[in-house]
């Protein structure tokens, strides 16, 4: 009986013990208690009690805990890093704690970025690119912004072979930026993980290793905050797995999916907010991409071959919601598509462009959709959204297409000399918009094609001459074809986005084609 006492003892002891707290905290605003902040350790999820204090038995998974801002409060930043999350240590108990500061942001702008792709390289001349045409303009366009302001990053902030190359990696990309006006949420790409790890670790753990230098660097590579009455979902959809071997190296490759962790994570985040609430799921790598046009003349989407386990794991959790809206970079193209009629999916161009090394300090910054390199502006006024785009170092209000005369077009770029047509590009299109062509006073048809852009092929051409099959020009719907009455009458195009905002452009013909085509 003794005997049966102490084991009893032991087991109870031992069972009190797996239950003890491995992380505590509190969460107050000047010093007041806050109830029902959500916070995570990347698989658990938990609320804080009436007096903002939260605990978790957590085997400590990422090594760090974070919290989802509530809306109407805020974080303090440290430089660029909103300070929303703490790291774990190896002791038995972890004290983390969190302070927000109330702020009114039911209305706020957010500025959206995809693919800056710093590599710190004198001959490619990225920094001084970079800092002309996007550090300057974003910055002057947060700074003249009223209300409160936000900034998201959607990956490939750096070039992964340049951390070792060009000793380029993420601290550097800190310091270029260390300028840029307000806080930014940042979720990875997938050159913001280490790409060369030793052959003999194995592939179950070279994702972990990856992803190392960004969660000690940058933060948590996956996570949510609220801004207002809109709840954000920040997503790493790179696996990194071990690649062939090459050259005696064996580099990384990368699956586009979730891992099981934050699989599990993402359904117990989204099961905190109601169906109704405004959500915005940011991620590098866009879920679907466009195929083609149909014989009625829609334009066609799906998962491509490397989308589909993606597709497959989000579209799942997102049907419940009203209001969805995914955010997504890694394409270096504008890919705007209706998903379902509550799911709208927007895929950013990139601030690069194609390229820093293909534009070249002379260059033109022209993507291989034929979109110029620039960044999204996103209203919010509640639960309602409004958007734009911006280009780097042009104004908003009057860059929004280019139109080319095709007869001045040769047929190497895409040119139908003696067609007497015009092609329009309209970069941010999506299905709400319109293209209006006016002639002598009247109406002309338009009809939407799958083309290519003309002076991206120019571009192209001229950079790359030896590489003939590299940074290849995109087929895309947001392309436009007018036939007009002859080679010499001018034309009004009249572009109307989903929001009203018309966008006006008189064009004299003949109009000619080159590098400085606008």
């Amino acid at each position: 009986m003794k005997k049966l006492f102490i084991l009893a003892l032991f087991w109870t002891a031992l069972s009190v013990h797996a239950q003890t707290p491995t992380i505590v905290g509190r969460v107050t605003c000047k010093g007041k208690p806050v109830a029902g902040v959500v916070l995570s350790d990347g698989e658990q999820v938990v609320r804080t009690d009436t007096d903002g204090r939260y605990e978790m038995c957590s085997s400590k998974p990422c090594g760090y805990v974070f919290m989802s801002i509530p809306g109407g409060y805020e974080v303090v930043s440290d430089g660029l890093i909103p300070r929303f999350f703490g790291y774990t240590t190896h002791c038995s108990t972890d004290v983390i704690d969190f302070q927000l500061k109330k702020r009114h942001n039911n209305n706020f702008t957010l500025f959206v970025s995809a693919d800056t792709h710093l590599r710190g390289d004198p001959q490619e001349h990225d920094l001084p690119q970079f800092r002309k045409w996007y550090l300057s303009d974003i910055s002057h366009e947060i700074e003249s912004t009223k209300g409160p302001v936000y900034s998201l990053l959607l990956g490939d902030m750096t070039t992964d072979i340049m951390w070792h190359k060009n000793d380029f990696a993420l601290r550097k990309y800190l310091d270029v930026m260390k300028t840029y006006p307000s806080s930014i949420f940042h979720i990875p790409g997938n050159h913001d993980n280490e790409r060369f790890i030793h052959s003999s670790i194995p592939d179950a753990q070279w994702d972990s290793i990856a992803q190392r230098p960004y969660r000690q660097i940058i933060g948590p590579n996956y996570y949510s905050f609220n801004l207002g009455k809109v709840h954000f979902v920040m997503l790493d959809n790179i696996i990194v797995r071990k690649g062939e071997l090459r050259n005696n190296k064996r580099p990384s490759r990368n699956d586009y999916q979730l891992d099981e962790r934050q699989l599990r994570w993402l359904s117990r985040d989204l099961e905190t907010i109601d169906n109704n609430t405004p959500l915005v799921v940011c991620m590098h790598v866009p879920i679907a991409d466009w195929t083609g046009i149909s014989d009625k003349g829609i334009p066609t989407f799906s998962a491509s071959e490397n989308q589909q386990v993606l597709y497959t794991q989000i579209m799942p959790l997102l049907t419940r919601f009203e209001n969805v809206r995914l955010l997504a970079g890694h394409s270096h193209r504008f890919i705007n598509i209706p998903l379902t009629n509550r799911i709208f999916q927007h895929t950013l161009v990139s601030v690069s462009a194609v390229s820093w090394k293909i534009n070249g300090p002379e260059s033109r910054l022209i993507s291989e959709d034929g979109s110029p390199g620039g960044y999204l502006i996103l209203h919010y006024r509640g639960d309602r959204a409004c958007w734009q785009f911006k280009p780097n170092g042009y104004r908003a209000d009057c860059n929004q297409f280019r139109v080319y005369d095709l007869n001045r077009v040769p047929e190497e770029f895409g040119g139908q000399p003696g067609s007497n047509r015009i092609l329009i590009n309209v970069y941010n299109w999506d299905e709400q918009w319109t293209v209006r062509v006016r002639e002598k006073g009247r109406d002309l048809t338009v009809e939407q094609i799958w083309a290519k852009d003309p002076l991206y092929i120019l571009i192209r051409r001229d950079a790359l001459p030896t590489r003939p099959t590299a940074f290849r020009a995109v087929a895309n719907p947001h392309m436009f074809s007018v036939k007009t009455s002859s080679p010499n009458t001018s034309l009004e195009v009249i572009v109307t986005d989903r929001f009203g905002r018309k966008y006006r452009q008189m064009i004299n013909r003949p109009k000619d084609f080159d590098w400085q085509i606008e």
